[in-house]
């Protein structure tokens, strides 16, 4: 089952993996946005050849990507790829769409602050790993994320704010929730995370305990890269969700057991537990969605407290093993 919305409210577009670069020994730089939203809406609202050269030459990874998520198109020099691109954006609710992204992205200074202290902690806990090349774009509510060859690109069209109006129309609350400015570091970072650090299982292989710990695993890595984040904006959840959690964590866990649920690898149970939804269907429709990935998460949290373990070694562990030595019994 190929892991693309287990974790996030949005939908990965995994064109390829963000060749994580390293620097040893070396002060990491500055973390700085490629305003790729920008540059293309100049183009769209006055559009000149040497503009779509300067795109293709500037971008020339993440031009075709873009247009193959909105126009279907992923050749740059095919005649009608930029004919077809403007009239993509021509119509007047994306055009609304776009003007309010730029605006609420106009100053991404204190973004691009916060991914510089991430990249920090990320070469201090990763043996000097450090985040690609990171860039804006607009999609029209389209994937939120391209991951290319060292770049990860954000949909900024889908961090309006949960009460946007254009988003009450397409999207459900449990969605809308997470669709706000505040997620987009979080989500540059996850992004990062689920292309380079954690390698996920073979279909085959998988089961609801593996499913988990990855989902662990990810959002403790977070946990420890976003350190001033609360728990509630590293999951997604509502103050109210992340309480039902606490509250029903052992009968939620119980439940788990009595249906022999924690080593199926019926991927229908699975994407229950840990798919973005409105609430976990195996449990209530009290609870929040992908509890089985906030489970997940307690089991990797209380595996690094008792042992004391670094993330390198997290990351390559086997769920079983983590699970054993956590002593996890809530």
């Amino acid at each position: 089952m190929k892991k693309i919305s287990y974790l996030l409210i949005i939908l990965f577009s995994f064109i390829g993996c963000s060749s994580t670069v390293k620097k040893d020994n070396e002060q990491q730089d500055k973390v700085s946005i490629m305003r790729f939203d920008r540059d293309l809406n100049d183009y769209i609202q006055n559009p000149a050849t040497e503009k779509e050269s300067a795109l293709k030459s500037k971008y020339p990874a993440l031009l075709p990507a873009l247009g193959q998520i909105t126009i279907n198109q992923l050749a740059a020099n095919d005649p009608a790829f930029f004919p077809d691109l403007r009239e993509y954006f021509s119509h007047a609710a994306l055009q609304k769409i776009y003007k309010d992204a730029l605006k609420t992205f106009d100053n991404t200074t204190s973004y691009e602050e916060e991914l510089t202290k991430a990249n920090a902690l990320i070469a201090e806990n990763l043996s000097g790993a450090s985040l690609p090349q990171l860039a804006m774009h607009v999609s029209g509510f389209k994937e939120n994320v391209i991951i290319l060859n060292n770049m990860i690109s954000i949909s900024t069209d889908k961090y309006l704010g949960s009460n946007y109006p254009a988003y009450q129309e397409f999207f459900a609350p449990y969605q809308r929730q997470q669709m706000t400015p505040k997620m987009v570091v979080r989500d540059y970072l996850k992004a990062w995370i689920m292309s380079d650090i954690i390698k996920s299982d073979n279909d085959d292989q998988e089961t609801l305990l593996s499913a988990m710990v990855e989902e662990g695993k990810i959002l403790y890595i977070l946990s420890v890269l976003l350190p001033d984040y609360n728990a509630n904006d590293l999951i997604g959840y509502t103050a109210d969700q992340t309480k039902w959690c606490v509250e029903n964590e052992k009968s939620v866990w119980q439940t788990m057991i009595k249906q022999s649920n924690i080593y199926t690898s019926d991927h229908m149970i699975i994407t229950r537990y840990v798919n973005d939804a409105p609430y976990t269907s195996t449990l209530s429709l009290q609870s929040p969605g992908r509890v089985g990935a906030w489970v997940g998460w307690q089991i990797v949290f209380q595996y690094a407290k008792k042992t004391n373990a670094s993330i390198q070694d997290i990351i390559t562990l086997d769920p079983q093993e983590i699970l054993k030595e956590s002593k996890y019994n809530p």
